[in-house]
């Protein structure tokens, strides 16, 4: 049996609602339409009262900002303080609380019980080696015992034969990246190796590692190769295309911040072309960000693509969206929020254009500050028109981002072919 997590309203207008949770996902509950448990009458309500995310058999709840917060066992978590405004109350983080089984969350007249169910164990001996979790063994510590490893000629944890690591190329909330060298015929490589947050029995990882031959028969221009791909105690490594320009998030930063639109243009257009044929592979990247654009030689190519879809699917990447990891939800489409699990081409056309509008401006298309609450802000705030950030955006070009990033998913543009026809 797999790991679940079932949500059951004991109290209030949706009492007798069952929400069953068996893989990672998330939920709202407010008086806005677009939540799972909609409370338009309860005045103790507000609009996004809170998001609850769940990575069976983990679960988290954190309050929004809401006017009376949220009361977990009876202990009031979050909620504005007498007299603040939301904007105000907006501006203080929130706090998160870890569920767990038999836990009573209240809302105004609504209770909801947390019930959770563990996998059962796998039979058979168990791993010669502990599988080693994301807060055992962080990304720092595990590019520098793999590099001092190196030096060496030891590889500690991690055995992929036939290669040799030379240098950390970055690291991310999942993992870190090296470039090595392919022993058999010197070709370069990037070797990306990922971290799970949480410790999963073998099967999960395998599971894992078969999603991921499917993506890794996409073959373009304009995409990073995937050669190979295997496990070492529990942890997941990839052997990729090297891309020596590095990434486009490295290459914003080496032109100041922003980059002028006769130099951004031709690498959105190219990467456009490679999301548009995994597009019409029914692949859907879900994670596109400047970090996981790569520049070779001049030309544009997007990477890890199906990779943060299956490794939250298989219940490697732990609580991803109320955790807050850097970068999570920079470039993440509202809809990414309310429907987790089912994201389609158009929710990544959102997240390519707002890449390209970083490029452009320096700045997001949301109005993110230090202090509020980035999931508030993109639940509750329309994105800022570019030619706001940037006077100098031709007027065709802003209606076309505008068109890119409407909330209104039947408004957008449907794939990344289509964002190519009407790039002016």
């Amino acid at each position: 049996m797999s790991a679940s997590v079932q949500l059951r309203i004991t109290e209030g207008i949706a009492k007798g609602k069952v929400f069953t949770f068996a893989a990672h996902d998330t939920f709202l509950l407010g008086r806005h339409p677009d939540c799972q448990v909609c409370l338009p009458d309860d005045a103790c309500v507000s609009r996004h009262h809170f998001i609850l995310e769940v990575c069976p058999p983990q679960a988290c709840v954190r309050d929004l900002g809401s006017r009376n917060g949220t009361y977990v066992n009876g202990r009031k978590v979050g909620g504005r303080k007498e007299g603040e405004s939301p904007e105000e109350g907006a501006r203080r983080a929130y706090p998160e609380v870890t569920l767990k089984q038999g836990d009573r969350i209240q809302v105004g007249d609504t209770a909801l019980e947390v019930h959770v169910t563990q996998a059962e164990k796998q039979a058979g001996p168990p791993p010669a080696v502990p599988v080693p979790s994301f807060d055992e063994l962080k990304p720092k510590q595990l590019a520098d015992l793999l590099l001092k490893a190196a030096k060496q000629g030891e590889s500690p944890r991690l055995d992929i034969p036939g290669y040799k690591i030379e240098k950390e190329l970055g690291r991310g909330g999942f993992g870190v990246v090296f470039r090595a060298r392919r022993l058999s015929d010197g070709v370069m490589v990037a070797i990306k190796v990922m971290l799970p947050r949480v410790a999963v029995p073998p099967v999960e990882i395998d599971k894992f590692l078969r999603e991921m031959t499917i993506t890794a028969q996409l073959r373009h221009a304009n995409i990073v190769k995937l050669f190979d791909q295997g496990h070492c105690n529990g942890i997941p490594w990839f052997i990729m295309e090297y891309c020596e320009g590095g990434s486009l998030w490295d290459f914003i930063r080496q032109h100041g911040g922003k980059v002028p639109l006769e130099i951004a243009k031709p690498i959105m257009l190219a990467a456009l072309e490679g999301l548009a044929h995994a597009h019409q592979q029914g692949i859907v990247h879900r994670d596109l960000k400047p970090q996981n654009i790569l520049l070779d030689r001049g030309v544009a190519r997007i990477s890890d693509f199906g990779l943060a879809k299956n490794f939250q699917q298989a219940g490697l990447s732990g609580l991803s969206v109320t955790g807050n990891y850097a970068g999570t939800t920079l470039f993440m489409p509202r809809e990414q929020l309310i429907n987790f699990k089912h994201l389609k081409p158009v929710s990544d056309v959102w997240s390519m254009a707002a890449t390209f509008y970083f490029m452009l401006t320096g700045a997001f298309p949301y109005p993110f500050t230090e202090k509020r609450d980035p999931i508030d802000v993109i639940l509750n705030e329309p994105i800022v028109p570019v030619e706001k950030r940037e006077k100098s955006i031709p007027q065709k070009l802003s209606s076309w981002f505008g068109q890119c990033l409407t909330s209104d998913l039947r408004k957008r543009f449907s794939s990344a072919r289509q964002m190519i026809d009407s790039l002016p």
